[in-house]
């Protein structure tokens, strides 16, 4: 991978990165301002306890992806980004454009949805 490619998927990387971060603080917000209101009707206790638990759901799996793109941050460093921690071969350049964080090819990826290892 050449200077300008690498610079290239550092930039997706940052792009998502910093998407993720504004959606945490987004839903921060949400649940905070959600903890000073007080439901108006008694079925609405339900609703919001509801949607405070999917705000939570959702900020750790947006954890889950800032994880990744850090690891796909130190592999750009160390030159092995792009390529399938499961089969070694070449990520295509369109599932990496797609999802920059990426750790597995196409193929490998469905053999592992699928319950392989």
């Amino acid at each position: 991978m050449n200077k300008k490619e690498k610079k290239y998927y550092l930039e997706l990387l940052n792009k998502e990165k910093e998407r993720i971060f504004k959606n945490l603080g987004y839903l921060r917000e949400e649940i905070e301002s959600g903890e000073k209101g007080i439901p108006t009707h008694i079925a609405d206790y339900g609703t919001d306890e509801f949607e405070k638990g999917l705000g939570i759901d959702i900020s750790d799996e947006e954890r889950k992806i800032l994880e990744k793109i850090n690891i796909a941050i130190e592999k750009l460093e160390k030159g092995t980004y792009g390529i399938c921690e499961r089969c070694g071969k070449n990520i295509s350049i369109s599932r990496l454009k797609a999802l920059p964080y990426a750790r597995y090819c196409i193929k490998c990826q469905r053999e592992k949805e699928k319950g392989g290892k």
